[in-house]
């Protein structure tokens, strides 16, 4: 009997999981990126396509025109509700360290979402062009359970203790369970 309670258990959880992959839909809708220090980093593309109905696709492309071994990224995420608010996470993170070994499990997911579209795919100093390629929203992303809405990743990158760039990208997250 506990053996057919067993595999009801395994059947009732694939079945759960199968449906809630189907059921949640992520958009990216916007994206801002400014250079702060042009002496530094020249942003040539920061913007985003739409490729179908539901899928919109981010390129981006910047120069850094002297290497860099000290990159600290601040990011958090906004939720919008009449305006942006911060909510739940904002971090500081060691970019060259990160890269070497990654350490922080918030900063391994969103590095997940985007490695497979840019050549970020070595260790400090990063130089010349730095590129991400058609990144687009999965519904695999899903690791962290959160309400539906709007949010925004903001990440300030930060090297040799000034800003130097910013990045804005905002995405639209949609559970329905029905």
């Amino acid at each position: 009997m506990s053996n057919v309670l067993k595999i009801l258990v395994i059947l009732v959880t694939l079945l759960l999981t199968w449906r809630l992959s189907y059921s949640v839909t992520y958009k990216l809708t916007n994206v801002n990126c400014a250079s702060h220090n042009k002496s530094w980093v020249t942003i040539n593309e920061c913007r985003l396509k739409a490729v179908s109905r539901n899928r919109t696709v981010f390129n981006f492309n910047a120069t850094f025109h002297h290497p860099t071994n000290d990159i600290v990224m601040n990011y958090r995420f906004l939720k919008r509700e009449s305006g942006y608010k911060p909510w739940l996470y904002k971090r500081n993170i060691d970019g060259c360290r990160f890269l070497k070994k990654p350490y922080d499990i918030l900063t391994i997911l969103i590095y997940i979402v985007y490695k497979d579209f840019s050549n970020i795919n070595h260790t400090c100093p990063l130089y010349v062009n730095i590129l991400i390629r058609g990144m687009y929203l999965t519904t695999q992303i899903k690791a962290i359970p959160y309400p539906s809405g709007e949010y925004m990743l903001q990440v300030n990158w930060i090297f040799y203790r000034k800003i130097q760039f910013v990045t804005n990208v905002s995405y639209e997250f949609i559970e329905n369970l029905l």
